[in-house]
């Protein structure tokens, strides 16, 4: 997308939310899935309409939606369930190099049961998020919008002054293919 001087920018306050997320990587490991299927309506929303508009301008208000929930869980899970939290983001930054999460089936399972039993959140299954799912909004589609090109060059054609010069001395692409090694 260019950028013109006719090309509406969003202010700061339309930009700033109340609250962001900061999390590190092994945080954002551990509480990954949950957060995920919590907010599983925003972000399909966001991304829906993100997808639909093609301009990110134009999904702000969805976006914050998307942030204020992901703050709203961070913040219950911290309420509920803030030591097997910690426990697992521990294991996840100490237990490998690259975060992986294969030494930590034990702390899982412990978060696992306190999610579970204090937000009444399952962790969905592997592969839960790969697979398709079907999302119908509340909110309508957007009209696409065609352009007919063929009728804005006959416009712009018929707008030229009658002495403008055409060129008239291109060769056409048949020709030209056939005398390439003639050229």
């Amino acid at each position: 997308m260019s950028l013109t001087k006719d090309t509406h920018l969003p202010s700061d306050e339309e930009l700033t939310v109340p609250q962001e997320i900061v999390l590190s990587t092994p945080w954002l490991k551990a509480v990954a899935p949950y957060m995920a299927k919590q907010c599983e309506k925003e972000a399909n929303e966001f991304m829906l309409r993100r997808k639909e508009s093609e301009d990110p301008r134009a999904v702000l208000k969805e976006g914050a939606a998307l942030t204020a929930c992901g703050v709203n869980f961070l913040q219950s899970l911290k309420r509920s369930c803030l030591p097997q939290t910690q426990k697992l983001a521990e294991c996840v930054d100490q237990g490998s190099a690259k975060l992986y999460m294969s030494k930590c089936h034990d702390d899982q399972k412990e978060l696992d049961a306190c999610v579970e039993a204090n937000m009444n959140l399952t962790r969905p299954k592997l592969g839960y998020f790969s697979k398709l799912h079907v999302y119908d909004s509340a909110t309508p589609a957007p009209q696409v919008k065609q352009r007919d090109y063929k009728a804005e060059a006959a416009q712009v054609l018929n707008e030229l002054p009658a002495e403008y010069h055409l060129r008239k001395d291109y060769r056409k692409y048949n020709d030209w293919r056939y005398n390439i090694t003639e050229s």
